[in-house]
């Protein structure tokens, strides 16, 4: 429903007001519609408003009453209304109709624990956790109580099972750091600086970057010793674009890296990184040390041969997500008499129609979510895959563990992560000839799968917004080149941003199009724009929307200016099937020529330049000669349903050509190898 979709889009922009109007607007014309019902007692609860959200989850009660979620919810409004009785009645009757659920009992015990009935809270809370034993939440809670019952031992192991299922939950590491103090003050320590640690993280999570930066210090300078601290810290002054020592820290850790040092994660070294070798040794460090191959993976049988060839594709981001974008067509285009396909996905469920199209694309959608790796990896087995697709290689969320378990005969890492994941259990990395150029298969533990035009798919279905908006709404001035760059703004160097000031103050009247980033990001970036005599109005930040409404801004766009040494990706196929060129500088690491790539792949080679001065000289060409810019855009309107980057048939073909390659190769008793796959029309 377009008008609650935009009621909670303006929710999420702070806009409460204009949410609720919107709501209000369509319960007068549905006054019994559950979703608008939900999302308005969601939007009291939210603000503060705990009665009036009490009375319409009241109204929902009635009208659904075997719905234990909504009971749920009309309790948690009644315990922030003080009502604790009247909480706890309620959620009793939650459990009575869904007794599996966990979270009842947690809720639960935690208003028993208000009401001052502790061991009440401690059978409700053992309940939570016999409901769900991997409940974190559940056994700090249940740690909480049992320390109130003066059991300090029961407590402790509860506090340490918290943590040991999420090491992040920083609240539980403080709480076990409290208990520790009184009899183990080194381990009190140790719980304190992880429990720090897990706040960095929970920051960085909420796109806190600032403040995780004072957080990663004190744990630097306090002399923690925690992995991983130094390049994270510096991950995060790159999210804040704070660019005060970016070439001595980039250099510092590169250095450490190559001597083994575990002082960077894979995802946030690539983006500073222009070194292949140095992006395996940091791959291989972090997996020796977080994911080795696994003691406790199913038996090793391969399953039969024969039949159709059986492809999982695994992923924490099947729903609004770049991945589900580019891949959702691919999904839809696999050919069912010859692969049987199954998607395993371990993150949320959003409600959205991407995740819909991603459910229904597949022969089996499986949420795995609340399986181990262990169990994943068994499911694997059980089911007869014969390749296993990793679409999150070693960034945010991604599962290795069920890799390292070998599930699968063969291992895939593709898409997600540009680079080599360093891991002797991944098989294959899907790549082409741009990416990784025949000398750098050295830096790669895996085999490379080279397809003929681009290792990246895309959806030729993806929308083709018109534009819909003028340059004014968008914040762009009515006149004057656009030059844009769409990519997260922690991809951003300093270099690259010298040039792009300097093609400002070149082009009379041009404005930068940023994507919106922290507020820090934001500050910095206006101050650096300053600092080199360009007016911060000069620069117009554009916010996170949805994607056919990103894609229809890109209508006012001119030219796309990549970054180095990580590249747009899917932000460079959203540029180019919009119509507007792209200029990049081909770099010397996969993330770093993935655009090179692109443009190869819609006829655009001579857009990528061999040095940021070359770079530099080819933007100023294109703002000054308007019939040059237009040639290229009519170029990419023309071609958008040839050119081998958006079409999805071809490509899944030449995708379907390697996967039967290599696992003939498989049944053959032969090892993976590298494979090119031929040109197919």
């Amino acid at each position: 429903m377009a008008d609650m979709a935009r009621a909670m889009e303006l929710w999420q922009r702070g806009e409460r007001l204009r949410a609720e109007s919107e709501i209000a607007a369509l319960l007068r014309d549905s006054p019994d519609d559950s979703v608008a019902l939900r999302s308005l007692a969601e939007i009291y609860a939210g603000s503060g408003r705990a009665r009036e959200s009490i009375g319409l989850w009241r109204r929902l009660s009635q009208s659904s009453p075997a719905d234990a979620g909504v009971l749920r919810h009309l309790a948690q409004a009644l315990l922030a209304d003080g009502s604790t009785a009247a909480a706890i009645g309620v959620l009793r009757e939650a459990i009575a109709l869904d007794p599996g659920n966990a979270r009842g009992y947690n809720n639960l015990g935690l208003a028993q624990l208000r009401s001052g009935d502790t061991a009440g809270a401690v059978e409700s809370l053992n309940g939570a956790v016999a409901a769900d034993p991997s409940y974190a939440l559940g056994f700090m809670n249940l740690g909480l109580a049992r320390q109130k019952l003066g059991q300090a031992e029961g407590a402790r192991a509860s506090f340490e099972r918290a943590v040991q299922l999420d090491p992040h939950l920083s609240q539980a590491r403080i709480h076990l750091s409290d208990l520790l103090r009184a009899t183990d003050a080194a381990a009190a320590r140790r719980e304190r600086d992880r429990a720090l640690e897990s706040h960095a993280v929970n920051l960085m999570t909420v796109r806190r970057h600032d403040d995780a930066i004072a957080a990663w210090t004190q744990l630097i300078d306090g002399g923690a010793g925690i992995p991983y601290s130094e390049g994270t810290r510096f991950h995060c002054l790159l999210h804040c674009c704070d660019w005060l020592r970016y070439e001595e820290t980039a250099s510092r850790l590169q250095a450490q890296v190559l001597a083994g040092r575990r002082v960077d994660l894979p995802f946030s070294f690539f983006v500073h990184s222009h070194s292949p070798q140095a992006q395996l040794e940091c791959a291989r460090t972090f997996i020796a040390d977080r994911h080795p191959p696994a003691a406790d993976g199913p038996p090793a049988d391969s399953p039969p041969g024969g039949g159709r060839i059986k492809v999982a594709y695994l992923s924490f981001d099947f729903h609004e997500h770049a991945t589900a974008y580019l891949i959702a067509g691919l999904f839809e285009r696999h050919d069912r008499e010859r692969f049987e396909v199954a998607a395993l996905s371990y993150g949320q469920h959003d409600g959205s129609r991407m995740r819909a199209r991603l459910e229904h694309s597949v022969e089996h959608f499986v949420d795995v979510s609340r399986l181990s790796d262990r169990e994943v990896a068994e499911w694997l087995q059980h089911h007869g895959i014969h390749i296993a697709v990793d679409l999150k290689g070693l960034t945010g969320g991604a599962r290795t563990g069920i890799f390292a378990r070998r599930g699968a005969p063969l291992q895939i890492n593709f898409l997600g992560y540009p680079g080599t994941m360093g891991a002797e259990y991944m098989d294959y990395i899907i790549a082409d000839a741009h990416v990784i150029p025949d000398d750098d298969q050295k830096h790669y533990a895996e085999k490379v799968l080279y397809l003929p035009q681009c290792y990246q798919p895309n959806d030729s279905q993806r929308p083709l917004p018109a534009r819909e908006r003028t340059r004014m709404e968008y914040g762009l001035p009515e006149t004057g080149f656009v030059f844009c760059c769409f990519n997260n703004l922690y991809k951003i160097t300093p270099g690259i941003f010298e040039v792009w000031m300097g093609l400002l103050r070149e082009a009379e009247g041009s404005s930068l199009w940023l994507l919106e980033g922290t507020p820090a990001a934001i500050r910095n970036i206006h101050a650096h724009a300053a600092r080199r005599g360009i007016a911060p109005e000069r620069i117009v930040f554009a916010p996170h929307i949805a994607l056919a409404q990103h894609l229809a801004r890109y209508r006012h766009a001119d030219l796309f200016l990549d970054t180095l040494p990580c590249n747009a990706h899917t932000t460079a196929s959203d540029a180019l099937w919009m119509g507007v060129p792209v200029l990049t500088v081909t770099g010397e690491t996969f993330a770093g020529r993935v655009a090179t790539s692109l443009l190869h792949a819609v006829g655009l080679p001579h857009q990528c330049m061999r040095s940021i001065a070359d770079y530099a000289v080819q933007a100023m060409r294109l703002a000054s000669t308007p019939s040059e810019l237009s040639a290229l855009k009519e170029h990419l309107e023309r071609g958008r349903t040839a050119f081998p980057l958006f079409d999805t048939a071809r490509y899944c073909r030449q995708l379907e050509a390697a996967y039967q390659e290599i696992w003939a190769r498989h049944a053959r008793g032969e090892r993976p190898s590298t494979l090119a796959v031929e040109n197919r029309p």
